[in-house]
């Protein structure tokens, strides 16, 4: 509510919130897109670390752990990696727009996106970032089984999985 009012803003970072984790970056950059004069539209510079919880904790009196490394405080029951990218590959081009930069090194995005459980994350950008075939994407994005290898893909035979170019 409070950063539109803020017309003076030239940077804005926010670190480890609790508040604010992964799922709110395209809010977070259409806010500060938002109420701005013309030709002011890229005014503000983000700096951004999404919240990351730390995990597994092993659960108290028992033998097991709750908590998924980085992205949600519980042990979640989908691939936390996929949703990620998802979100990312939506993230990225939009801060791009805004000339925001989300990619760089130093940045406190890309160094949540270096901690997560994502895996080679510079190679995995680039191939959801280009126009690669969606194979080469989807062996990037799963990298952890599919190694970048699109013939594993069909060698796994995923179910629900189109086959060949039909996706």
């Amino acid at each position: 509510m409070v950063i539109p009012q803020l017309r003076n803003l030239q940077t804005l970072g926010i670190y480890k919130c609790q508040l604010i984790h992964i799922g709110h970056g395209m809010r977070l950059l259409e806010i500060i897109r938002s109420d701005k004069p013309l030709g002011k539209e890229n005014q503000v510079s983000l700096d951004w670390f999404p919240n990351f919880h730390i995990g597994p904790k092993p659960v108290p009196g028992g033998t097991n752990y709750t908590g998924s490394y980085g992205v949600t405080w519980d042990n979640a029951t989908f691939d936390t990696r996929i949703a990620v990218w998802k979100l990312v590959k939506d993230i990225i081009p939009q801060a791009r727009k805004q000339n925001v930069n989300f990619q760089g090194p130093q940045t406190a995005f890309k160094q949540w996106l270096d901690k997560s459980p994502l895996w080679r994350v510079k190679e995995t950008l680039k191939a959801i970032l280009k126009p690669y075939p969606l194979e080469e994407m989807v062996a990037w994005v799963d990298y952890p089984q599919l190694e970048a290898k699109v013939h594993r893909i069909h060698e796994r035979n995923i179910p629900n999985m189109p086959q060949g170019r039909e996706w």
